[in-house]
C-alpha cells in the first residue's frame, strides 16, 4: 500500500468519525510532502478526541513511511491546499463561465452590459 493510498483510507474514516470537518488532501511529489487541511480551525485547535486521533495517524504514517512527510494544517495556514487529490465533507458544485451579454432597460434607457469575467455564484432556493 502507497503512502497516498494508506492516507486516503485513513482521513476517510476520521472523516467519517468527526462528522463536523471538512478535509482537503493533497500530495507534493516534489518534495514527497502529504498535505492535510483540516477545518474548522475551533476542532483543530480544541477537539481532544480529533487531536488524539491526528496525533495517532500522524505517527502510524511517520512509522509506515519514514522517508516522507505529513502536515496537517486549518484555516489561515501559510501552508495552501492548491490542487487536492482528496475532497472530504464539502458538497461539490462545478460553475460554467461563458461570455454572456444581456440588456437591462432602466427608466427608459437601454444600456448592454458585458458580464465577461464576472463570476455571479448565487444560488436560487
Amino acid at each position: 500500500m502507497s503512502a497516498k493510498e494508506f492516507l486516503t483510507d485513513k482521513l476517510k474514516k476520521m472523516s467519517l468519525k468527526f462528522k463536523d470537518i471538512k478535509i482537503r488532501y493533497e500530495y507534493r511529489k516534489s518534495t514527497m510532502s502529504h498535505i492535510v487541511e483540516v477545518i474548522p480551525l475551533l476542532i483543530f485547535n480544541n477537539d481532544e478526541e480529533y487531536m488524539r486521533v491526528e496525533f495517532e495517524l500522524e505517527e502510524e504514517f511517520e512509522n509506515l513511511f519514514p522517508d516522507e512527510d505529513i502536515v496537517f494544517v486549518s484555516e489561515d495556514s501559510l501552508t495552501e491546499i492548491k490542487n487536492p487529490d482528496l475532497l472530504l465533507g464539502y458538497e461539490s458544485i462545478t460553475f460554467e463561465v461563458s461570455e454572456v451579454s444581456q440588456s437591462f432597460v432602466v427608466n427608459g434607457f437601454t444600456e448592454e452590459v458585458d458580464f465577461w469575467g464576472c463570476e455571479n455564484y448565487a444560488l436560487a432556493a
